[in-house]
């Protein structure tokens, strides 16, 4: 008789063992299929690039929740890409005591433990740290010199690769990962969009590309012996980069490569180019599973294991994934950031339970203050290690919140508002043992994310979001009144003994004149409404919600789409990811943008503009939406003040913000009562 999550999902939870070794404590045993890709998160290593407590928790929860195996990147040389990166390269031994400790606790979970070892190549100044520049080919990226490397050059990497798998296998992991792929220095082989060589190292040939990459290998099992080792390859450079490689080309590199690993997990995209991130870090515009198409022609032609990584967010997928032959294991890393107990809840039958990843990237770019220099390049700016995740309030910096002290009382609490930051509060303030009721103005919870995504085709991640949180409000019977504005008289007569604003934000109506004409609309009034808008659409903002706005307009066949931003760039309050991607979609669709251009007057007629060149410009509309942001609703806010003795404001109605601070907030209120 099998549990019933093995009768749900049998190949997700079949065991894989892994390794050439005939002793079998050197052999990789994963107790199922489900691994987390390689993740670190620019907290987890002292100054000294020491792993650090908050680094043990933040892995070891993984191990908790469920994961067969996690995967910790190295970086050669030290710093060379990357600051605050973990050091294990250590004669001493001082950075192991830790580092033991960590596999200690992971290990009592029976979960597993890589280390990816990587080489920045092209990216070395990646954040103005140290390193000499050089790749496969000389070139410039970021405004930095990268000469080409020489044999010499090679020998010593190669060198650096064995030495830091020795150090790994000290320091206690069960497996070496080689990240072979995303843009770093051993891809720039690999690919013909970097490869510009005309040695017996260039593109000529499959062979010629994996000379390298043979040479890192053979060093690397000369340090380790038989210990696991897998590979990290690219089966395309990113959706937009028809010069890269190709599936043809990444099955023949593969097949030549497989001879010396144990098992390859198979990713795309790229960060020698800017639009390379958007399938490395897929958005919600990415189908997910779109390397699918990848690991199934490789599991094909080689005979070790094969994984898959990109946007494996669900249960279902990956055991599909499985059961077509596409794959022989799953990675995920920024659905684990979301939830890191997904295994476990799919082996307590509790799949509406897991916390969706939303593919925000707020994970990846959240903590740079980077910024898009012109549409489509990159200034990646300098990191502020603060990582946020837009759903999980518990990542990184947030671990500190689950030593948040019990409530002394249990206690009678509203919650104004059923948006994300209010469905937070009411689910955290019942977690908490207290007595929530929540006043919602509609007939259902999601606030504008409810509208945002029972329209827009690319919201799927949100509405998951939406219902996981619906769900959750319902399990934790948290009495909803549903239809209700909730008024400060209301509240105050309920005797509540906390309250927790949430009345969010409304939109921000510039002073131009003719913005109440008859062909004006709202930008949240857009949907639903479509086919009252006529065929030419003028767009008075360029914000993310414009930028989508359009996007979501193209989708229902409109043509005649034209965004006005004033300011110098589009979509500037999103993620640099999703701020790329969208931009992209726009330059697709044909969408016209117009940055800095000031909107003067609006009629019946149009637009009338005028750029920083003073010229006069003008655009034909049947429809103007007006998307120039939202303020708080202060004066509804405010009226609560007095309702109770504890009186928190939480989300939009504090400032405007996104929806990691509106979940964060609203967790933060509902906690500390």
């Amino acid at each position: 008789m099998f549990p019933k999550y093995k009768e749900k999902y049998p190949l997700l939870f079949e065991p894989l063992t892994v390794g050439k070794s005939k002793k079998e404590n050197e052999r990789l045993h994963l107790k199922h299929r489900i691994l987390v890709s390689p993740l670190f998160s620019w907290n987890d290593v002292d100054p000294n690039g020491h792993i650090n407590q908050e680094g043990i928790d933040f892995y070891g929860r993984l191990a908790e929740g469920g994961f067969a195996s996690i995967c910790i990147p190295v970086e050669i040389p030290r710093n060379g890409g990357h600051s605050r990166t973990l050091v294990i390269d250590d004669e001493e031994n001082i950075a192991f005591a830790d580092m033991h400790k960590l596999q200690r606790y992971v290990h009592a979970f029976d979960t597993r433990t890589m280390c990816e070892i990587y080489h920045a190549g092209i990216c070395m100044h990646h954040d103005g740290h140290i390193g000499e520049s050089y790749s496969c080919s000389e070139t410039y990226w970021n405004g930095n010199h990268v000469r080409e490397m020489n044999e010499d050059d090679m020998e010593k990497v190669a060198e650096e690769y064995g030495r830091m798998a020795k150090f790994a296998k000290r320091a206690g992991f069960d497996a070496i990962n080689l990240h072979f792929a995303h843009g770093w220095l051993v891809s720039n082989f690999l690919s013909p969009i970097t490869n510009h060589r005309k040695d017996k190292y260039g593109p000529q040939s499959i062979e010629n590309m994996c000379r390298f990459p043979l040479m890192i290998l053979d060093r690397v099992r000369a340090y380790i012996g038989d210990m696991p080792i897998e590979l990290r390859m690219n089966w395309n450079d990113g959706f937009y980069n028809p010069e890269g490689i190709t599936l043809d080309m990444c099955v023949e590199q593969c097949r030549i490569l497989s001879e010396k690993v144990d098992m390859i997990h198979i990713t795309c995209g790229q960060r020698v180019d800017a639009l390379g991130r958007l399938f490395q870090h897929p958005t919600h515009f990415v189908e997910p599973g779109h390397n699918l198409v990848g690991s199934e022609a490789v599991k094909k032609a080689v005979k070790i294991p094969i994984g898959v990584v990109g946007s494996m967010h669900n249960a279902e997928l990956c055991e599909r994934a499985l059961e077509e032959g596409k794959a022989d294991y799953v990675l995920m890393g920024r659905q684990a950031v979301a939830d890191h107990e997904f295994v476990n809840k799919i082996k307590e039958g509790r799949e509406e339970d897991i916390r969706p990843c939303i593919r925000c990237d707020k994970c990846l770019d959240g903590g740079r203050r980077g910024r898009l220099t012109d549409k489509l390049t990159i200034d990646t700016g300098n990191f502020t290690y603060n990582i946020p995740c837009s759903v999980n309030p518990f990542f990184v910096q947030g671990l500190e919140k689950l030593k948040l002290p019990a409530p002394k009382s249990l206690k009678k609490v509203a919650v104004v508002g059923g948006g994300p930051g209010g469905m937070m509060a009411a689910v955290t303030a019942a977690e908490k043992g207290h007595d929530v009721t929540l006043f919602e103005k509609t007939d259902k919870l999601g606030g504008q994310l409810g509208t945002f995504m029972d329209h827009m085709w690319f919201k799927n991640d949100i509405k998951r979001y939406v219902d996981y949180m619906r769900t959750q409000i319902k399990k934790r019977n948290v009495k909803v009144i549903y239809n209700t504005v909730a008024t400060p008289e209301m509240v105050s007569d309920g005797n509540f003994d906390a309250v927790i604003v949430a009345v969010g934000a409304e939109p921000v109506i510039p002073p131009i004149p003719g913005v109440d004409s008859k062909n004006v609309v709202q930008n949240l009034d857009v949907f639903g409404n479509e086919d009252k808008l006529g065929d030419k659409i003028v767009l008075v903002g360029g914000g993310l919600i414009a930028c989508e706005t359009a996007i979501h307009l193209y989708s229902k066949g409109f043509r005649d789409i034209t965004i006005l931003e004033m300011g110098e760039y589009l979509a500037s309050t999103g993620e640099l990811t999703e701020r790329l991607h969208t931009i992209k979609m726009m330059e697709d669709e044909k969408i016209k943008t117009y940055t800095f251009t000031t909107v003067n007057k609006i009629d019946d007629k149009g637009v009338y503009a005028t750029n920083t060149d003073g010229q006069d410009l003008f655009f034909e509309a049947d429809s103007v939406i007006i998307s120039t942001g939202m303020k708080p609703l202060a004066k509804e806010r405010d009226s609560f003040k007095d309702t109770a003795n504890n009186v928190r404001y939480i989300g939009d109605c504090r400032w405007v913000a996104d929806i990691c601070d509106a979940v964060d907030s609203g967790f933060d209120a509902a906690a500390t009562l």
